[in-house]
């Protein structure tokens, strides 16, 4: 997969393509739909499909303070794609001067110009261009003048639902990840340098690797969670509490700690950039009279998520 860092970075000898549009964050099954059907037509052609993206949500830049919390990092967003077997990626910077481009300007300059579309692949609600004023229809109209073709995909949905970015945030946030993950199409998952906390899980008997994540990223409610840590090469079973630690400091601290245990490891893990999925969460937060009875409990968890976990 060829990754293209920005519209200026766009080879001059790219040739036709088959283009899909948006932001994909998450990369879940609605998004995989629309891409399946871009490579598969770019595929009949025998041209590139181009997965057209953005480094960051428009609404950061539109609405500073407003965007969404991420399901997908850049390079998570990039590996995923890559699974999909697309041709190009085009990760466009969206700014200022970006979100100003009318949608005539777009189709003219960027599809039929720049990207050589032969055929544009979208979900039938996609807007784009200032202010959101093209549309599938008129995307429709002004290619028609290029001799670009327009599929508007219907969305798909899961239990009478729209799958969309928002309501996997929905159910992540609520701690609901087996649902998310039934959208999503794979494990949620969130990635961080390991870091130095207070050990008190090693006390306890039950060492913990502290993953700081970036403070765009969704993160699950709190609560304990089987899933998996993956270290490099390694795809460990897991049990991973977030929570701000009631237990020890009554009140909490204020955020949320993301502590992963990897039951039968013992190397030292600080500054290691790790992953933990989550497959199901076993229960919410909870308050213990004393670190005794914390500990039985953590005893439990582990056996609950291990049940989880094995194939």
């Amino acid at each position: 997969m060829e990754i293209i860092p920005g519209t200026d970075a766009i080879p001059a000898d790219i040739g036709e393509t088959v283009v899909t549009i948006g932001m994909f964050d998450g990369v879940h099954k609605g998004h995989q739909k629309i891409i399946h059907i871009a490579h598969e037509k770019a595929r009949e052609c025998g041209i590139r499909c181009v997965v057209f993206t953005f480094d960051r949500h428009p609404l950061e830049v539109l609405k500073p303070g407003a965007q969404p919390k991420l399901l997908s990092s850049p390079a998570q967003k990039m590996r995923l794609l890559e699974e999909l077997d697309v041709d190009m990626v085009l990760m466009a910077h969206f700014d200022r001067n970006f979100s100003s481009m009318t949608a005539v300007w777009f189709v003219e300059d960027m599809l039929a110009g720049r990207l050589k579309a032969r055929e544009v692949v979208l979900g039938e609600n996609f807007n784009f261009g200032r202010g959101r004023e093209g549309n599938v229809d008129n995307l429709t109209e002004i290619g028609l003048k290029h001799g670009i073709e327009v599929d508007g995909v219907p969305l798909l949905k899961y239990s009478g639902e729209v799958v969309s970015s928002t309501l996997i945030r929905i159910l992540i946030e609520d701690g609901r990840v087996e649902a998310a993950n039934e959208r999503l199409g794979w494990d949620y998952l969130v990635e961080g340098v390991v870091v130095k906390g207070h050990e008190r899980g090693r006390g306890l008997g039950f060492p913990t690797a502290n993953i700081e994540v970036h403070d765009n990223r969704c993160i699950p409610a709190p609560g304990v969670y089987s899933g998996e840590a993956h270290l490099e090469h390694k795809t460990l079973l897991a049990v991973t509490y977030i929570g701000d630690i009631p237990t020890f400091v009554p009140g909490g601290e204020g955020r949320q700690r993301i502590e992963v245990h990897i039951p039968g490891w013992e190397e030292e893990l600080y500054g290691h950039f790790l992953g933990v999925s989550f497959k199901k969460r076993l229960r919410g937060e909870e308050v213990f009279p004393d670190a005794e009875a914390l500990k039985k409990q953590i005893e439990a968890d582990v056996r609950d998520a291990l049940q989880h976990t094995e194939p």
